[in-house]
């Protein structure tokens, strides 16, 4: 999930999105130790929230290979992470916590 040339350009336009410096991730407990960590411009909220919308479409690439033989072009299922954390974040935006997150992810 780390390295797959799929993967890479899911994580890149992920990189693109944060203004943060995103560091390589060779395993995955470094890319836990990265979701846990804090920064004014990637909250931890907002990076487990990216984290499980691109795992869980890497992981439906996957199975849509294995079981269908078709892939998505990793743009379009970079619109469906994207989509995935826009809803994510307007389903809590009561929540004062979350009130600062879509403009950290959109802007």
């Amino acid at each position: 999930m780390l390295s797959c040339p799929y993967a890479l350009v899911l994580w890149s336009e992920v990189k693109r999105r944060f203004r943060d410096t995103v560091p390589p991730f060779s395993n995955w407990s470094d890319l836990m130790q990265w979701t846990s960590s804090s920064s004014p411009t990637t909250p931890s909220m907002l990076c487990m929230m990216v984290i499980q919308a691109l795992v869980y479409n890497i992981w439906q690439q996957r199975n849509n290979k294995l079981q269908n033989h078709t892939l998505l072009p990793p743009l379009v299922a970079f619109k469906r992470i994207n989509r995935h954390v826009i809803d994510s974040i307007s389903a809590a935006r009561k929540q004062k916590k979350f009130c600062s997150l879509m403009l950290l992810w959109l802007i």
